[in-house]
């Protein structure tokens, strides 16, 4: 099952109820951070395209684990 690639910061349009304003998805967050990790303790430079290889690799990585997690709570 492939996991849930929710957006990062939905905000809710209060008169109507609807969402607005999505921006990024939480995949595209959770690679930011861990590219923003790569580039500062990286003690070899990585090519940008490298980087954001393993970057997106993490990420997909935490939302499994996300996934996984979500379905343990609500089995009991």
């Amino acid at each position: 099952m492939k996991p849930r690639n929710e957006f990062a910061f939905p905000q809710l349009e209060a008169e109507r109820l609807t969402w607005w304003g999505h921006g990024m998805t939480l995949r595209d967050y959770m690679a930011s951070k861990s590219l923003n990790a790569l580039i500062i303790s990286s003690g070899v430079l990585l090519r940008p395209e490298q980087a954001a290889k393993i970057a997106y690799t993490y990420a997909d990585a935490m939302l499994a684990e996300r996934e996984v997690k979500n379905e343990s709570v609500s089995n009991g």
